[in-house]
């Protein structure tokens, strides 16, 4: 079973016709036309929710266009359909079309039944459109079941749960029953200012030519019979109406006639009664028919054709029993029991049995409201207090969810104070390191100093000292001038001078300061990379430009820097089988540049180098606010960048 395509021809046609039968500008038969055509192209074979929802619609303005055995047939139709899928909306569909069935039977405690499944199917679904448009056919239900005052209970509580949305729908509505419970409670005044209301949030034509009716009817009850005029004429005034809104023109037309009668005595109002008759017998209309024959009643009693008056009594009272109505027919007797002298005691003890089956009716009915009521009511508590139930488990679980994300966010930033101070105790190490080197470093500078004068002072004060005796000694041979001597002795004497000024250069050497001073780091990095060259079978080669300046950084930016070489060069030993690195220490505008690049291996994709050397790198490249670039090829080496920001 799969669901109608949207573009079928066939759902297509449907669609059209639904949507001529909803245009109310249009001729009231066009419209009935166009429903029945709608239906004509349903595929009835089919089960899905497309053909569910389309009956639906057909199904509702059966309702409207007063097709009661129709409502009935498609309704039962939608039941069937629905069960056999188990299509909750459409057993939602199903139960509000037999409820309005059954409203317009007066069959009411059964429409009541059917309205309040519709309203828990729609509650559970969640339904909240369809769950108010049920609400309010339960409310006009009480209403034809004569519980006013019930209600106008249900219509405000309707209102005030929707007040947030100003629907004009549901205030039309509502605003309208409320009136009508009001003028059967004879508060015909109070009834004007509701259906005003109504009136004012009325979203069509139809809808605004009901309550002009309603108006004029409440205007008749008090007398006023010129403000009835007035909004009965806004109807009958244009013909047009006749076919467009058919029942509410032959309504006014009737209303318009009565007010003539009751008015100005005027009996001149047949042909207004006959056509009112006409029209509403067409349109199978019930709703207004009987009061129409009982207007023609009227008119035939004051023209004293009792034969007439009597007749059209009867047939009110007929078509009001018809449909159950024990209300018209009370209405419909007490006109027969005043123009039917020879029957009425008969008339007068029906009037009594009707009145008392309409107090059982009422009382009958109020208690399956209230049982239905309640039923619902108990289901009601029940998902809230399911709700309630899951509501405390979900803020249950919020809550535990948030403290263990609070403990989580704690534990964390616990371990972040950890690893700051470890960082911190590491600076501080490292510092005290780098200081230590340098003390050292300084110490052993001393030493060398401390023996290169000792050495230069032995040098001077004895071998010079001697060579110079010697060469004073010797230079004697210029006075002597024999071939012999001199060609003896000048080649000793020229040995002496050059051993002389060796020994000379060499004490002068000896006597400088051979620590760096402030260039202290950089022997540091030079010694660093002799103890490699002694133990590595890598060449490694340091280049220092002579434009860094080892002062404008801070100890720990040198020991971190040292460490980075350090480590650098120690997984060239271990891991690149190359047999060169040259190192390179350079400024770039503000930036320090270090690089390390070896020709060997590379790092191999199937088995880079995560260990714990290069992870040391990238955290004290990152403490030093640093970028770290890595470039390798296999085969063709790896190249490492650090550029390091100067701080001031």
């Amino acid at each position: 079973m799969g669901n109608q395509p949207e573009s079928n021809p066939a759902n297509d046609s449907v669609q059209k016709y639904l949507a001529l039968a909803e245009n109310d500008s249009l001729d009231f038969k066009k419209r009935v036309e166009y429903n029945d055509k709608a239906l004509s192209f349903i595929d009835l074979r089919r089960n899905d929710s497309l053909t569910i929802k389309n009956l639906y619609n057909i199904s509702f303005k059966c309702h409207l266009f007063n097709q009661t055995k129709l409502l009935k047939k498609t309704a039962d139709l939608i039941l069937k359909k629905s069960e056999k899928v188990n299509d909750s909306s459409g057993l939602g569909y199903a139960n509000r079309c037999l409820g309005l069935y059954y409203m317009s039977k007066s069959e009411n405690e059964k429409a009541i039944e059917h309205l309040f499944t519709a309203k828990k199917i729609f509650n559970t679904l969640k339904n909240k459109r369809y769950t108010n448009r049920v609400t309010l056919d339960i409310l006009l239900t009480q209403s034809y079941a004569c519980d006013y005052l019930g209600s106008n209970k249900t219509a405000f509580e309707l209102l005030k749960s929707n007040e947030t949305k100003n629907d004009k729908r549901i205030k039309c509505f509502c605003f309208n029953i409320i009136a009508n419970n009001l003028s059967g409670l004879k508060l015909h005044l109070k009834a004007i200012q509701y259906y005003l209301k109504a009136e004012k949030n009325s979203l069509s034509e139809s809808q605004k030519y009901t309550i002009y009716n309603n108006i004029s009817q409440e205007y008749i009850n008090l007398k006023e019979h010129q403000n009835a005029a007035e909004y009965l004429m806004k109807i009958i005034s244009s013909k047009k109406n006749k076919d467009k809104f058919p029942n509410e023109y032959a309504i006014a037309e009737s209303l318009f006639a009565l007010n003539e009668i009751e008015s100005r005595k005027n009996i001149e109002v047949l042909e207004l009664l006959m056509d009112a008759d006409s029209i509403l017998s067409s349109t199978n209309s019930k709703n207004g028919y009987n009061y129409n024959l009982l207007n023609l009643s009227k008119l035939y009693a004051i023209k004293r054709d009792s034969t007439k008056a009597i007749y059209y009594a009867k047939k009110a009272v007929k078509i009001s029993e018809d449909y159950k109505n024990p209300t018209d027919i009370l209405l419909s007797l007490s006109q027969l029991i005043k123009i039917d002298r020879n029957n009425v005691s008969k008339n007068a003890l029906k009037y009594i049995a009707v009145s008392d089956s309409l107090q059982l009716k009422e009382r009958n009915f109020r208690d399956k409201f209230a049982q239905m009521q309640f039923e619902t009511e108990e289901i009601n508590q029940q998902k809230e207090t399911a709700l309630r139930q899951r509501t405390l488990f979900l803020i249950i679980t919020i809550a535990v969810f948030f403290i263990a994300i609070l403990i989580f966010i704690i534990a964390q930033q616990r371990l972040k104070q950890k690893e700051l101070v470890l960082r911190n105790t590491q600076q501080i190490a490292n510092e005290e390191i780098y200081q230590l080197m340098l003390v050292q470093k300084t110490k052993e500078d001393e030493a060398r100093l401390q023996e290169k004068k000792r050495i230069a002072m032995e040098l001077h004060d004895g071998v010079m000292n001697k060579l110079t005796s010697t060469r004073l000694n010797l230079s004697v041979l210029s006075f002597k001038r024999d071939a012999v001597t001199v060609e003896h002795c000048l080649p000793h004497i020229e040995e002496i001078k050059t051993i002389e000024n060796e020994i000379r250069n060499l004490t002068h050497n000896l006597n400088q300061k051979t620590t760096l001073g402030d260039n202290s780091y950089e022997k540091l990095l030079t010694d660093l990379i002799l103890e490699l060259n002694q133990i590595s079978p890598v060449d490694f080669a340091l280049a220092i430009d002579p434009a860094v300046n080892w002062e404008n950084y801070t100890d720990i930016q040198k020991m971190n820097l040292y460490r980075i070489l350090q480590e650098s060069c120690q997984n060239i030993n271990k891991h690149s089988e190359a047999q060169k690195a040259d190192i390179r220490f350079f400024i770039d505008g503000e930036k320090l540049y270090l690089t390390v690049a070896d020709d060997g291996i590379g790092i191999q994709p199937n088995n880079p180098k995560k260990g714990i050397g290069l992870k040391n790198i990238k955290y004290r490249v990152k403490a030093l606010n640093g970028k770290l670039n890595i470039n390798s090829k296999v085969n063709q080496g790896t190249t490492l960048s650090i550029s390091i920001p100067l701080e001031n």
